[in-house]
């Protein structure tokens, strides 16, 4: 460790172990030494996060007792915040909020023909919310280009120098807003924090009477740069911890920052036997917990982390490790916007703004919400019952009249009324809010102690804290809003705001990208390890294009591609062990690419590094996950699907339906039927295909009980029909039908202008309709199974007979886009190898012989698919003997039920339903259960 003597002095910490165990060492042999204390109280620290900051204390403190001493600690600080360490606030600062509410109020009054060369097309005047999406774009990019010691004037004078360049004028405009931007906010007295320190350094203000000792701050704005060098002249005392060796000394600055041109080029080598490639998120985490396993208990859990520079993997890796009963802890914590509060203040907000059953139903799927709802059953199965059979999304009050749905908007009213009045300074809404949480939480026990601290008490104090700000905005900035506008204001305000994790030990830590390099783990599992995250880049910048940032000398992407390669080999040196896992897909399937530092190697082992890379996915080779201080957890992919309870069952009656369902899969069978398991949501957005197919079934029922049910006149048929599925729209779906609905209702429409034809040519072959939905319920045949009756129970959907023959013909409408004849629909293979996977119309043609309609009966479909030539009567053309063969396949099925034989589940591969997830369908390793899960499906077969 050596330094040399300039202002600002700059001390090279090695990377051969973690960057804070060497500066705490390096801080504590220059402490003050003052009996049993060990004084830092003259230091201020600076790290670019806050987690390094907490590492770094505790790592001061253990060094102290070593020494047995008390620690006198010194200030910690943020990089971000250093700036205000250097001179002295002579007025209170704007807050974000105001800030962004004075640039929404300085662009709304600048006209619309001064603003065509910014927005040419500008909102209304009184869309408030629109100039503040505009106002919070600019406030960031004048807070970025302040760090960097530009204004929007200086960027438009710079812009003069590049050829061809086609945004002057707009950054001309911008000027002229900055201009009236600052002078708004003098004239309420407040400062804009960026411009006050660009006016300390004008003023050469900036002075330190701490050491301040920078420790791995390696990419510091301009502004702060030049404010450091102003102090240093002044005397303060500066220095910059780096890690990194000293012979690296030429590619960092005097600053102690990296040169981009320094880290561009070169090559850091990557051990590809610790390189893993996986094809998403699921399989990262399954290569995550094969890590674990490979350090084979050489580490306790803290002495782990797992790096996430994609976030969104988190949910993942934590679900994963804890399916090994492995801890873990995101050091970042939760964000406040996603905990129970804020979630009550946005379904309030959406409920407010647009009365609809979306709105409702995510307002009362809110456990809190839920628990005050007062409802003779389940709100939530309310809600989808309802919707699953209506699809309506608006709700009319004079619709709902005496339905259980209004009662619960009438209970969501009462307590929404702190949000129902009318619009008001954006203050005013303070009070209203801290009412209805009141209303709800009010009654909860709230403490440190408590089990609600996190998830509730910390989220409302964050929630009060944000809402005081509004008391420091202005009046003259004090904007007119709807309680939906103000809650929306509130959570934008939340947004960077999180609540951290229970502290506890013998956790993995997850940590983001740019808090690992300080950190001190010996072991790193780094996931997501893709171009776009590291290194990361931004090039769709609305006002600064990389372009532009390269000319303006302002963090691009060269200086990011310099900040990631220069954190990797810090992480390749320091670590003991370090894993690298780079994915091929998002979770949406999106294609990645392999980050580019993993290609350091020489050229000639770069083709193969690049063909590896892009390459078919590695296997994932799982093993035992053990830690020195815990107990082993082996990993195993089999899962384990419940198994349904030996026989024998009592089945007294039985449909077509059953049957069906038991031949396409047993064990979704037992679910459906025996243990009653339903699937209801509110997500669908259009009819499925049971939906579309009852409203064709219901539209056809009317016409068969019609007085025109055999007429022989297409077009009166065709009235009909219209007539009769508008009212059943109406009467279903309310006067607002949902958009895809009503496609689907006029491709229907259309399908019965097609049956009118065929019908009409039916009846004028000769055949009348007799019976239309027939009920079997008064005459249910009975199949004696094993000498055991079983009833036979049905709903035909009509029955035709032909005088001129004493013919019948029992017909079943479909409505699937293809038509299908009916022996395709029931069976397939030969007579003696068929295998029937449906037996309606044979079992129909059973029922019918009890109804006594006559011996010659015909079995067949009336379909009404997509293509009109395909609209007609299909007539199954099957024997007495093919008849007989599905009678025995009912025989067998009642059998097989009764013997309680649903296992195993059928393998459905590539399709979906409510039952998918039960059968762990496509789960790598459901078809590999354990040898006891074997032994009792066979015991219960037998």
């Amino acid at each position: 460790m050596s330094g040399r003597p300039t202002d600002f002095a700059r001390y090279f910490l090695g990377w051969d172990r973690p960057a804070l165990i060497s500066a705490a060492d390096y801080l504590i042999s220059r402490a003050h030494r003052d009996g049993p204390l060990l004084d830092l109280s003259e230091y201020a620290l600076i790290l670019p996060g806050a987690q390094a900051g907490r590492r770094l204390r505790d790592l001061l403190i253990e060094r102290a007792e070593a020494q047995q001493a008390s620690l006198v600690p010194p200030m910690l600080c943020g990089v971000g915040q250093t700036p205000e360490l250097l001179y002295e606030q002579k007025r209170p600062f704007a807050s974000q909020l105001t800030q962004q509410l004075a640039w929404a109020e300085t662009l709304r009054l600048f006209g619309t023909q001064r603003l065509k060369h910014l927005i040419p097309f500008p909102p209304a005047t009184d869309d408030l919310t629109q100039w503040r999406e505009y106002g919070e774009i600019i406030r960031k990019t004048h807070r970025e280009l302040a760090s960097e010691k530009l204004d929007f004037a200086g960027v438009a004078e710079r812009a003069t120098e590049i050829p061809e360049f086609a945004e002057l004028e707009r950054w001309r405009t911008l000027a002229q807003l900055q201009q009236d931007y600052l002078a708004r906010l003098d004239r309420v007295g407040v400062w804009d924090k960026e411009t006050a320190r660009l006016f300390a350094l004008q003023y050469d203000e900036c002075r330190c009477e701490r050491k301040l000792v920078l420790i791995g701050a390696v990419d510091l704005n301009q502004t702060l740069r030049s404010m450091l060098d102003q102090a240093t002249a002044h005397g303060a005392e500066i220095s910059a911890l780096i890690a990194a060796p000293e012979e690296l000394a030429a590619a960092f600055d005097a600053h102690g920052c990296l040169r981009p041109d320094a880290w561009s080029d070169r090559r850091a080598v990557v051990d590809p036997s610790r390189v893993y490639l996986v094809e998403g998120p699921a399989d990262q985490s399954e290569q995550v917990v094969a890590c674990l396993a490979s350090f084979a208990g050489r580490y306790a859990p803290e002495d782990v982390v797992i790096g996430v520079p994609d976030e969104a993997l988190v949910p993942e890796l934590k679900q994963r490790l804890a399916s090994h009963q492995l801890d873990s802890r995101f050091g970042p914590g939760t964000a406040v916007v996603d905990t129970l509060p804020c979630r009550l203040l946005r379904t309030f907000s959406d409920y407010l703004r647009r009365r609809s059953f979306a709105t409702l139903a995510e307002a009362l799927r809110h456990p809190d919400v839920w628990r005050l709802i007062e409802a003779e059953r389940d709100p939530l199965e309310t809600l989808d019952l309802f919707f699953g059979e209506h699809l309506r999304d608006a709700l009319d009050a004079t619709e709902l009249e005496g339905e259980t749905i209004a009662d619960l908007m009438a209970q969501m009213d009462r307590i929404a009324i702190p949000l129902t009045q009318p619009i008001c300074p954006l203050v005013d809404w303070r009070q209203p809010i801290n009412e209805l949480l009141q209303s709800i939480y009010g009654q909860r026990e709230l403490t440190p102690a408590s089990d609600e601290y996190r998830s509730i008490y910390l989220p409302i104090e964050a929630i009060q804290n944000a809402l005081a700000t509004w008391e420091e905005i202005p009046d003259t900035l004090q904007p007119l809003l709807s309680a939906s506008e103000a809650i929306d204001i509130l959570l934008r305000l939340l947004r960077a705001d999180l609540i951290p994790e229970e502290p506890r030990s013998g956790v993995i830590e997850l940590l983001g990208w740019l808090e690992l390099p300080l950190g001190d783990a010996p072991a790193l599992i780094l996931t997501s390890f893709n171009d776009g995250l590291t290194p990361s880049s931004a090039n769709g910048d609305l006002f600064l294009p990389n372009s532009l940032r390269e000319r303006l000398g302002i963090e691009d992407n060269s200086r990011r591609l310099a900040r990631d390669a220069y954190a990797f080999e810090l992480l390749m040196n320091s670590r003991r062990d370090l894993d690298v896992i780079v994915a091929k897909r998002t979770s949406a399937g999106d294609p990645l690419a392999p980050s580019r530092l993993l290609f350091g190697c020489d050229d000639t082992a770069l083709p193969i590094a690049v063909e590896r890379m892009f390459g078919a996915p590695e296997a994932i080779n799982n093993g035992a996950v053990e830690f020195q201080s815990g107990e082993t957890e082996q990993f195993n992919q089999a899962i384990e699907i419940p198994l349904p309870a030996p026989g024998p069952y009592q089945v007294d009656k039985i449909t077509a339906s059953d049957i069906r369902r038991y031949l396409y899969c047993p064990y979704r069978y037992y679910l459906e039927k025996i243990l009653r398991l339903r699937s209801y949501s509110d997500s669908a957005r259009e009819l499925d295909a049971a939906q579309f197919g009852n409203l064709a079934h219901d539209s056809l029922e009317a016409f068969g009980r019609s007085e025109l049910r055999n007429s022989v006149d297409e077009a009166a048929i065709r009235d009909f029909l219209q007539q009769a599925l508008s009212e059943l729209v109406r009467e279903k779906f309310g006067a607002r039908v949902l958009p895809a609905v009503r496609i689907q209702v006029e491709q229907l429409r259309l399908r019965l202008q097609w049956f009118a034809t065929a019908q009409a040519r039916r009846a004028g072959e000769g055949w009348k309709i007799v019976r239309t939905e027939t009920d079997n319920s008064q005459h249910e045949p009975l199949l004696v199974v094993d000498d055991v009756p079983v009833r036979l129970k049905g709903r035909i959907d009509r029955i035709d007979h032909h005088p001129d023959t004493n013919s019948w013909a029992v017909v079943d409408y479909k409505t699937s886009d293809t038509a299908k004849k009916p022996e395709a629909d029931h069976h397939k293979g030969k007579f003696e190898e068929r295998e029937w996977f449906n037996v309606q119309l044979p079992f129909y043609r059973m029922i019918a012989r009890e109804l006594g309609i006559g011996p010659h009966v015909e079995v067949g479909y009336f379909t009404l698919p997509a293509k009109r030539e395909d609209v007609k009567y299909r007539a199954a053309a099957w024997e007495d003997a093919d008849l007989d063969q599905a009678e025995e396949v009912i025989v067998d099925v009642v059998r097989q039920i009764r013997r309680g034989e649903f296992w195993p589940p059928a393998d459905i591969r590539g399709q979906k339903d409510d039952y998918s997830r039960i059968c762990q369908d496509g789960v790598l390793g459901r078809w590999f259960p354990p040898a006891e899960l074997l032994a009792a499906a066979e015991e219960i077969t037998r």
